[in-house]
């Protein structure tokens, strides 16, 4: 997954996963290890689910303006892009990627057809590097436009850096001025330790200085990346290593040549690498755009979407594996049943009522607020966070046509009280009790983009502080003003709502005239003594980089010979005997992966069929998986029972390997005459078999995964086989694919989906499913493989038995 900034000129809040280590610890205190694989089992079902990006925000392309963004990138980058245009708008759309060094890159223009483009520019020379949009016509256009950069090995430089830099830049008001440092760290480290780790928040300062002599502080975050792909698998206990990112961002409150100053604050903790990859990042989008559809358009498409199940069924057992403490499971619970009743009581006044439901939904420890567009928050707690000025909205409404619709937008202001208990950080309530929502509305006929309007939220009189204690037991207060827009669109038309946030000027002192050039003396002075001292270390770091570069060379190549002998492994295409069509299809997250799948045909007719999973990914999974290989070969040669076949595989995973880096196999054995099959499942996903009528039999019968305890007493499992049956066998990475914002496919999907396409091709079930599973321009979370077997109508020909009978003889 690349590492992708998102760009908008809204306030963006990042969301980044937190995953509590008590669990991991109390598997470490566990003295059976089987015991301890169960729980990591279970804790990866329920538990853990993709760690994915924020999608890209809209904004309104207006012909008198344009939308940008601009980075600096070295020498062995990728400058990648995205852009979704929609459709019905007047005038061309002119798309034109260049550098402050060879000028044009790339360019494409679009007419009033909806597109969808994403594309990537290696670097070769050090420059800025930008893509802009722009269009012609008389009315706006909502476009998608995201940018971010895709580092190579070189560019590093060391951190903090020795001295203030400064950077000087023209910019329009609402612009945004942002300065990235990306931190490698070992391969050695383990996603726990990663996730554990913080960086602080003043390393490094951001000062902004506009050319009235204001100061503008920055604000900083930190985002974590995992291994390469960007994911988490508990069942990946390896070493994978990642990078974290210290993002310094500053909005830009007027126009104007603009002094930007970066300066080193709180030293750096001692795990954190010594160098780090800089990019400087200059988006310019003056308006976010939401798309309002017509209100009675919007309804008929949401009564057509499905109920989600209550999420508060297995809410309890949830909390005790993620380690809550078991006197707060209870009311965490309680807070998930509220929720649930809030979500459909929600649903059944969208059914009964044609028109917009302005009704705050309260409980005891949830509420849901009517449906907003648009939405600024203000902390109501921790002085940390406090703003020294209060923000605002400005906004205005365009229609498609360019007509003026004659709607009502209203603005929402409320309090929320939102806690947290410390023992459960994700896991938040409200209580009314503690802070009252205290809403209000407003309603404002719609502005037009030649004088937009623009409203403020109430600035907090005192802030709490930001923990508490309610029922005897500590609580974080993350309780915040809400202001929210709503677009009531009764009109036939679609609707834009375009809006940015407002941030007021800071008057400050620390650029005094008196303050600030003494700092800027002491600053050069020590810019110079560094820049001596430090000469020959830079050239040492870029040997350094040279030798890294080739280093990494070498194992792509190295990786590249691991995935041909990888492919070479499995079966090279379809099976297809009288009586049987077996096929295979499999995708693999890295170049090489732990997914294995394999059938062939016996001696006596018998056809075996064999799908496993090594734990993690990449090349040691491949390792275990190649030995895995080998053995069922040679023991697929001598006639014996399928549970016998899988005690001897295990007994060799025991001596081969560790119990971290386990197997979970599904053994499978069709006889001769297609009439019978025998299953042994050794710790694996079910394998399904579908009957000719649609009907489902999940075939889960064996044992523990392979490598786990030796001397194991697995079983086997005997199934009547009809002409028109279809079997199904796969890995985790199918029913565990991410498919919407934290949704997985899940096992009944899949069972529906086999069942519903029972009668199609082997080919067509599998390419469909896939797609199905898996998102355009995304990597994969996870390997995926499937074999699908079809009973074929009829059996097997008369002369094809009287030959097997004679090789019997």
């Amino acid at each position: 997954m690349s590492k992708r900034t998102v760009c908008a000129s809204a306030v963006v809040a990042l969301q980044s996963g937190n995953v509590t280590s008590r669990v991991w610890r109390s598997l470490q205190r566990t003295g059976s290890t089987t015991a301890t694989i169960l729980l990591l089992l279970v804790f990866a079902l329920v538990s853990f689910a993709q760690t994915t990006l924020p999608g890209a925000a809209m904004q309104l392309l207006l012909p008198s303006d344009s939308v940008s963004v601009e980075m600096s990138l070295s020498p062995g980058d990728e400058f990648q892009w995205s852009l979704q245009v929609g459709a019905g708008s007047d005038g061309e759309t002119e798309v034109v990627v260049s550098s402050d060094v060879t000028g044009e890159l790339w360019s494409r223009t679009f007419n009033s057809d909806s597109a969808d483009v994403r594309e990537k520019i290696k670097i070769s020379k050090q420059a800025l590097y930008r893509i802009t949009a722009k269009k012609t016509g008389t009315r706006g256009r909502p476009i998608s436009l995201a940018a971010w950069p895709k580092f190579g090995k070189e560019g590093r430089t060391p951190f903090p850096p020795p001295s203030v830099q400064k950077s000087v830049a023209a910019l329009a008001a609402g612009d945004h001025f942002a300065v990235e440092y990306e931190f490698r760290l070992p391969d050695t480290t383990r996603f726990e330790t990663l996730l554990n780790l913080d960086l602080p928040r003043d390393m490094m300062n951001l000062i902004a200085v506009t050319p009235a002599g204001d100061s503008i502080s920055g604000e900083a975050s930190v985002r974590r990346w995992f291994g390469e792909s960007g994911t988490i698998s508990l069942r990946d206990m390896a070493k994978r290593g990642g990078s974290m990112t210290l993002r310094l961002e500053c909005a830009v409150p007027e126009g104007g040549e603009i002094i930007f100053y970066r300066l080193p604050g709180q030293a750096a903790p001692a795990w954190l690498a010594k160098e780090a990859r800089v990019v400087t990042i200059i988006e310019h989008m003056p308006w976010n755009c939401v798309i309002v559809p017509p209100y009675s358009e919007w309804r008929a498409s949401e009564l057509t979407k499905e109920l989600l199940p209550p999420k508060s069924k297995y809410a309890a057992q949830g909390l005790r594996i993620r380690g809550v403490s078991a006197d707060l499971v209870p009311d965490l619970t309680q807070v998930a049943v509220q929720r649930d009743s809030l979500y459909y009581q929600r649903r059944q006044r969208l059914a009964e009522s044609a028109g917009y439901d302005s009704t705050f939904l309260e409980m005891t420890s949830a509420f849901d607020a009517p449906q907003i567009h648009a939405a600024l928050t203000s902390p109501l707690a921790g002085e940390g966070m406090a703003r020294k000025t209060p923000l605002g909205l400005g906004w205005f409404v365009e229609s498609l046509s360019g007509k003026s619709a004659d709607v009502r937008l209203f603005a929402w202001q409320f309090d929320e009280a939102i806690l947290s208990y410390e023992g459960a950080p994700d896991d938040y309530f409200w209580r009314g009790d503690f802070v009252p929502l205290n809403r209000s509305v407003s309603a404002f006929s719609p502005a037009s983009k030649s004088s937009p309007n623009s409203i403020a939220i109430e600035k907090v009189a005192q802030l709490r502080p930001a923990k508490a204690v309610l029922n005897g037991k500590p609580v974080r207060d993350m309780s915040r003003r809400v202001l929210g827009l709503y677009l009531n669109n009764t009109s036939n038309e679609t609707l834009y709502l375009a809006y940015r946030v407002e941030r007021p000027i800071e008057r400050s002192t620390w650029a005094s005239f008196k303050k600030w050039p003494k700092a800027a003396r002491w600053a050069i002075g020590i810019a110079v003594v560094c820049a001596v001292l430090g000469g020959y270390a830079i050239w040492e770091l870029r040997q350094r980089d040279k030798r890294r570069k080739k280093q990494a060379e070498e194992m792509a190549e190295e990786l590249e010979s691991a995935r041909l002998v990888q492919q070479k492994l499995m079966p090279k295409g379809p099976l297809e005997v009288k009586g049987l069509q077996v096929l295979g299809l499999h995708q693999s997250m890295q170049s090489v992966g732990g997914d294995y799948y394999d059938f062939f045909p016996l001696d006596d007719g018998r056809i075996l069929i064999c799908v496993a999973d090594v734990a993690g990914h990449g090349l040691p999974a491949a390792l275990l998986m190649s030995n895995l290989q080998a053995t069922l070969h040679a023991i697929a040669s001598h006639r014996r029972p399928m549970n016998e076949m899988v005690a001897l595989l295990n007994k060799e995973m025991v001596r081969r390997t560790s119990p971290e880096r386990f197997v979970t196999l599904m053994l499978v054995e069709i006889s001769a005459d297609r009439s019978m099959l025998t299953v042994c499942n050794a710790g694996h996903n079910p394998g399904y078999l579908i009957r000719k009528h649609g009907s489902v039999v999940e075939l889960d019968a064996g044992g523990i995964m392979l490598g786990v305890m030796d001397m194991f007493p697995f079983i086997e499992m005997e199934y009547s086989l009809e002409p028109g049956d279809l079997l199904a066998f796969y890995t985790d990475g199918i029913p565990e694919a991410e498919i919407g914002f934290e949704d997985m496919f899940g096992y009944d999907r899949l069972q529906y989906f086999l069942s519903q396409n029972r009668d199609r091709p082997l080919p067509d079930i599998a390419q469909k499913l896939f797609a199905r599973v898996t998102q355009p321009n995304q990597l994969l979370g996870d390997d995926m493989a499937i074999v699908l077997v079809r009973i074929a109508l009829g059996g097997e020909s008369k002369q094809h038995k009287t030959e097997r009978d004679e090789e019997v003889a």
